[in-house]
């Protein structure tokens, strides 16, 4: 074995030696060789490393004692005893109950569960019956529908009943009109009228035997009815095409009130009157005169037409004259405005001018004629709006 350096066997020794061995790192040539040889930064990180080691130590210590002291006091404290005495206002002897404070904690917290589920239950059966009120309640609004929908059936089947006593009364008109007039609207055949007049017959809706609930009768009578109304349509459809001819006809005849709204009355009739300019003097009035004690009341065409006249008469005033169908032609007189022009086309019902007191008059009222042909006639053997308050009065 070969011998060992001079420096080795000198460390080996020192380290063999008693009392050395613990001190060699931090004293001698080599501990001070070894703190040459360590940066500073790296020395002063370990220690402050080292003095945040022991404090964390001390704290944790710390911690443990004070949570093992409040452990420890919690403990002694609950172990306590209370006594609760019941001393009776007789001679009877005192009772008391010895208790734990522990005891005492777990009863009080028993009670508060008890206490919360006795106030969730109350609450839960209060929404409970607040439930069934309204479920009550809409099984009475239910029960009023259903009393309301079985009136209606009833009110429908006897609608339904009124129209086919109508559609009857209309078939015998049409047969009396065809037989009278023997003419036809253009496209439409008798056997068309024939068919669009025949309905079917509703005799027996009010026969259906009953049965119990709203499954029975009324809904017996609903599909019954519904099926009298399915298969009408188609005869309706043709009754409203032959009407609609004949409504064609209507607006082409001079027939409405010619005062917006059916205002006003009659202050002159056709025929004989007086002169109310020469006491005494009778003279043919060509027309009416309609008053309603003012000016400014819009004058309406009283059929579809056309505007041949639109100008000032001496006489008249201001005057509108309009040509219809078959021969008829109106003209209104004593005009406050005009508000067509001639050569306009006019619909029934259309605005013409206002009611005024132009030209010679004796006050505002409307002057109206209705000419067929060269002949001039009443014209209340056409107005069928407001005919019952336009009546000639008895000689």
């Amino acid at each position: 074995m070969k011998s060992m350096p001079y420096n080795i066997l000198n460390f080996s020794r020192r380290m063999k030696a008693p009392g050395r061995g613990l001190t060699f790192f931090g004293s001698g040539w080599y501990s001070r060789k070894l703190e040459r040889t360590v940066p500073e930064g790296l020395r002063e990180y370990k220690k402050q490393e080292k003095l945040f080691y022991l404090r964390f130590i001390a704290a944790l210590k710390a911690l443990w004692g004070k949570t093992a002291g409040l452990f420890v006091s919690l403990y002694s404290k609950g172990r306590q005893r209370l006594s609760l005495a019941v001393i009776p206002h007789s001679e009877k002897p005192a009772r008391s109950v010895t208790l734990s404070r522990f005891a005492l904690v777990f009863l009080l917290l028993l009670t508060g569960i008890v206490l919360v589920f006795s106030i969730a239950s109350a609450g839960r059966y209060a929404l409970t019956a607040a439930q069934l009120a309204a479920v009550a309640r809409e099984r009475d609004d239910l029960r009023d529908t259903v009393d309301r929908l079985r009136d209606g059936v009833q009110t429908l089947a006897s609608s339904a009943l009124k129209f086919e006593r109508e559609m009857t009364t209309l078939q015998d008109i049409s047969k009396t009109n065809s037989a009278g007039t023997g003419s036809k609207p253009s496209g439409v055949t008798a056997s068309s009228q024939s068919d669009a007049l025949r309905t079917a017959g509703l005799s027996g809706l009010l026969s259906i035997p009953d049965n119990p609930g709203l499954a029975g009768r009324e809904i017996a009578q609903l599909e019954k009815i519904s099926s009298f109304l399915d298969a009408s349509v188609p005869d309706v459809e043709r009754i409203s095409v032959l009407l609609a001819g004949q409504q064609d006809i209507l607006t082409e005849i001079p027939n409405i009130w010619p005062v917006q709204g059916g205002i006003g009355h009659i202050s002159m009739y056709f025929g004989q009157n007086e002169n109310p300019f020469s006491a005494g003097v009778w003279y043919l009035h060509n027309g009416i005169d309609i008053s309603t004690f003012r000016t400014g009341d819009v004058i309406l065409a009283s059929a579809d037409g056309k505007v041949i006249d639109a100008s000032y008469d001496p006489s008249l005033g201001n005057s509108i004259t309009i040509q219809h169908s078959h021969g008829f032609l109106t003209r209104y007189g004593h005009l406050k405005s005009i508000k067509v022009k001639k050569g306009q086309i006019v619909s029934q019902g259309q605005a013409i001018g206002t009611l005024g007191n132009t030209g010679i008059t004796t006050g505002p009222h409307l002057h109206y004629e209705v000419h067929l042909g060269t002949s001039v006639i009443d014209p209340l053997r056409f107005l069928n709006i407001r005919k019952a308050q336009a009546v000639r009065p008895a000689p």
